[in-house]
């Protein structure tokens, strides 16, 4: 057999096993909490790829609002242009009554004058409408 002093003892041979089986022990502690924050994190990506497609989602519908609002506006500004030409032509329309208006006034007045005061020499009433006139 051979020297007592370069052999482990049974002894020895238990104390390191414990040792080992101590690090073992520490080690599926250890793996176990990976293996939680590994699910945890499979968790977070499914949430996160769950959150971007509803912001894709939401992107779109935003998008499509927007291009619609900025359809209506620009047919706005289109409108308000035509009612704004409309507004001038009418303006211009109103201007020409108005004078036409103001020269048939003048006209009717020039026609209706009326002199009073003034004395008639028809006394004999035979006075014809021309010489009147």
């Amino acid at each position: 057999m051979a020297n007592k002093s370069d052999e482990p003892t049974i002894h020895d041979v238990m104390a390191l096993l414990t040792t080992v089986s101590g690090r073992l022990q520490c080690l599926e502690v250890k793996m176990n909490i990976i293996e939680s924050i590994e699910k945890r994190m499979e968790n977070f990506e499914k949430d996160i790829k769950r959150l971007w497609v509803v912001h894709e989602d939401r992107s779109k519908k935003v998008e499509e609002r927007v291009s619609r609002v900025e359809d209506k506006v620009e047919g706005a500004d289109i409108h308000a242009a035509e009612l704004a030409e409309r507004v001038q032509e009418l303006e211009k329309e109103r201007d020409i009554l108005r004078d036409n208006v103001s020269y048939l006034q003048s006209q009717s007045m020039r026609n209706n004058l009326v002199f009073t005061s003034v004395p008639e020499s028809n006394g004999n009433g035979n006075e014809t409408p021309e010489t009147t006139e």
